[in-house]
């Protein structure tokens, strides 16, 4: 038995951060056992609880007899199988842990495995013995969940305006999510815009009449921005009369994301980015890892928080049936809403992968103060008109062409002079600061749909009759 009162050992002998403040803290000058300096010192055992409450927090013993199945493929003759305890070695667990070398490893696990290593007679293994293996237990996420479905019934069925509890939960889920980073070090906050990879969004519109395409072509930035609030209908992002920008980041999946009918024509336009903008990315948010050290008290809740994270990412993303988007829609709004509002430094907006494309394009929606679009003026007295194309020959030319027409007096006038025919009625929808740029001579394209594909999955489907019981 190791004589515990002899052995200690200091701050530097640890390596994880967690413990060496805590011993430096509450230690006291000695010498160690293992490097022989003098300096802050703990008993070892002090050291060996630590590790224990740890252990019993974030890891479980793993078997040390193969399962029923295991056992069957183990007698089975022609079977390869061959068994191998799971886990990761005890000893092995606690140089990792704590950040100690092999000898303060193998003491502690002798003070353990003497201290709690039950009566042999029980006929129980040793959770601290040679033998010993553990595997890291799964986040618990039960608290969040919990919390979770309780804000969903809250804001559906009982209090959608004036709940506390739903913003205090938010504010639990969302603090210091500017923080959060993946294994990599990439930060869940991606930013978009000038010099950056995302230095463009594209937005669609359908037209399914002459009539409606006309009405976009001729004033395309007004047409393919964000709707003013009077006109801004419920989204998975937005409740009825807020307004944000939905669009993605390349055509193709904005074409996809706006499900235009066979025949129809969509006018698409490819929006500049003026200034650096901060988007929440859903997608990294997805693979979130949290470093810490084991010893920490609120490792273990840190991990359940950015566990339940990233299974959050799955319920704000996915596909919503139309009969269902009046009460499906409403957590992902409120939450856009809180996201838009609450969290600081401010967020524009959130990108994450569109169900719509197989390569992994991303959507990304703007909120309503990080989406208005700079406006495009024309003189005074301007008309437009849409031409559609023209005969050549015994060919048809189906090029689209827009005419700005003005009389000679209105070219000459100032700026001032111009009329704004992007703006709506509304000062606080038209006095926001630009944000977008859709250069009307260059980044306007219609596509006309020809077809559509859609990938599916079979299941099976069997049918019996069988006559009832009686009874």
């Amino acid at each position: 038995m190791i004589d515990e009162e002899q052995l200690n050992i200091c701050h530097e002998c640890v390596g994880d951060e967690f413990l060496k403040k805590e011993i430096k803290l509450e230690g006291k000058i000695g010498k160690c056992s293992y490097c022989e300096k003098s300096c802050k010192i703990v008993h070892l055992p002090w050291l060996a609880d630590k590790i224990h409450t740890a252990i019993d927090e974030h890891f479980n013993l793993t078997s040390n007899e193969p399962t029923a199945l295991e056992h069957a493929l183990l007698s089975d003759k022609e079977s390869t199988f061959d068994w191998e305890r799971s886990g990761e070695e005890f000893h092995c667990l606690i140089q990792e842990m704590a950040e100690v070398n092999e000898r303060v490893a193998t003491d502690v696990q002798a003070y353990l495995s003497f201290y709690f290593g039950g009566d042999p007679r029980d006929f129980e293994e040793n959770p601290y013995g040679e033998e010993a293996c553990y595997e890291e237990c799964p986040p618990d996420t039960y608290g969040f969940k919990k919390s979770w479905r309780f804000f969903r019934q809250e804001i559906t069925y009982r209090t959608r305006f004036f709940s506390q509890f739903a913003e205090q939960t938010l504010n639990e889920l969302f603090c210091n999510i500017d923080l959060l980073k993946t294994y990599d070090g990439k930060s869940v906050i991606s930013i978009a815009g000038p010099s950056t990879e995302n230095q463009y969004v594209f937005r669609a519109r359908v037209s399914q009449t002459h009539d409606s395409l006309d009405q976009i072509l001729k004033d395309p930035v007004k047409e393919l921005s964000s709707p003013p609030p009077k006109y801004a209908k419920n989204g998975r992002m937005n409740a009825h009369g807020i307004s944000v920008f939905y669009g993605a980041t390349d055509s193709e999946t904005c074409i996809a994301e706006v499900r235009p009918p066979v025949g129809s024509h969509v006018v698409l336009g490819k929006f500049q980015i003026l200034k650096n903008i901060r988007l929440l990315d859903l997608n990294i948010l997805s693979r979130i890892y949290i470093n810490g050290s084991y010893f920490a008290p609120d490792f273990k809740a840190r991990k359940g928080h950015a566990a339940f994270l990233q299974d959050l990412v799955g319920e704000l993303t996915k596909p919503v049936m139309p009969e269902e988007e009046n009460f499906e829609y409403l957590p992902t709004q409120i939450v856009a809403e809180y996201l838009a509002e609450k969290v600081k430094p401010n967020l524009d907006g959130i990108i994450f992968n569109s169900s719509q494309s197989q390569e992994n394009e991303q959507n990304i929606i703007l909120f309503h103060n990080s989406c208005a679009v700079e406006p495009y003026k024309l003189p005074t007295g301007s008309t437009v008109s849409v031409n559609y194309g023209r005969r050549i020959e015994d060919d048809y030319d189906d090029s689209i062409t827009v005419f700005e027409e003005y009389t000679k007096s209105t070219s000459n006038h100032n700026d001032s002079e111009h009329i704004n025919i992007t703006q709506y009625n509304d000062d606080d929808y038209n006095n926001r600061e630009p944000i977008l740029r859709l250069d009307v001579n260059k980044d306007i394209s219609v596509r006309v749909i020809k077809r559509a594909v859609y990938e599916s999955s079979e299941r099976y489907v069997s049918r019996y009759k069988q006559k009832k019981l009686e009874t």
